[in-house]
C-alpha cells in the first residue's frame, strides 16, 4: 500500500511539474509574441513540438500563420501560410469540435484566402465565411472575436460589393462592450478588443 501511495504522488508531481512547465513556456512565447508574429510563431512551434496533444500552442500557431498571410507581400508565401495553417484548424476542429474560437480562427483564415485572391476566391467563400461565424455565435452568443469577426468582415466585404455597415458597426460597438467584461482562462484567446475600437474610429466613421 505504502508503495502503491508513492507512485500516485510521484505521477501527481510529474504531472504538476509537466504543466508548470507548459505554462512557464506559454508565458514566454506570449512575450516573445510582443516583437511580433514571425517571434510568436517561432516560439509556439517549439512548445508544440514539446507539448504535441496540447490545444492551444496549435491553435496560436495557426492565428500567427493566419496573422502573418495578411502581412506578407509574396504571394506564395501568403500561400504557404494560409495553408500550414488551415492544415492544424482541421486537425484542431477534429480533435475539438464546436469550438467556438476555433470556427473563429476558421473564418479568418477563410478571410485571408479571400484576401490573397478576391476575383477566384470572393464569391466562393464569402458564404463560408459567415456560416462559420453563424455556427460560432450558434454556439457561444456572447464570445466578442465572433461579432467582430463577422461584423469587421462585412464591413470589408461592402467596399467591394456595396451594402450599408451600420448594422456592422453596431455589431463592433457590441463587441467591444463584451470585451470591456471579458472574464478567460489563461492563455485562452482574448484579442481584438483594440482592433475593435481601430473599426470605430475609423471605417465606422466615415
Amino acid at each position: 500500500m505504502k508503495n502503491l501511495f508513492i507512485i500516485i504522488a510521484t505521477c501527481i508531481a510529474t504531472i504538476s511539474f509537466a504543466q508548470n512547465n507548459f505554462e512557464t513556456e506559454m508565458q514566454q512565447a506570449f512575450e516573445q509574441w510582443k516583437s511580433g508574429n514571425e517571434a510568436g510563431l517561432k516560439s509556439f512551434k517549439k512548445i508544440q513540438n514539446n507539448y504535441p496533444t496540447e490545444r492551444l500552442p496549435k491553435y496560436y500557431i495557426a492565428f500567427t500563420q493566419t496573422l502573418l498571410s495578411f502581412e506578407k507581400e509574396n504571394n506564395m508565401e501568403k500561400e504557404n501560410l494560409i495553408d500550414e495553417a488551415k492544415l492544424l484548424i482541421a486537425q484542431l476542429e477534429e480533435s475539438f469540435p464546436n469550438h467556438p474560437e476555433i470556427l473563429n480562427l476558421k473564418a479568418l483564415n477563410l478571410t485571408s484566402e479571400i484576401v490573397l485572391n478576391p476575383m477566384a476566391n470572393g464569391m466562393a467563400l464569402m458564404e463560408d465565411v459567415n456560416a462559420t461565424y453563424a455556427h460560432a455565435l450558434l454556439l457561444e452568443p456572447k464570445n466578442p472575436r465572433t461579432i467582430l469577426g463577422q461584423a469587421e468582415f462585412n464591413i470589408n466585404a461592402a467596399k467591394f460589393i456595396g451594402g450599408d455597415i451600420k448594422s456592422s458597426c453596431k455589431n463592433v460597438e457590441k463587441a467591444l462592450d463584451l470585451f470591456e467584461n471579458e472574464l478567460v482562462d489563461v492563455f485562452e484567446p482574448s484579442w481584438g478588443k483594440e482592433r475593435a475600437k481601430t473599426l470605430l474610429n475609423n471605417d465606422c466613421k466615415k
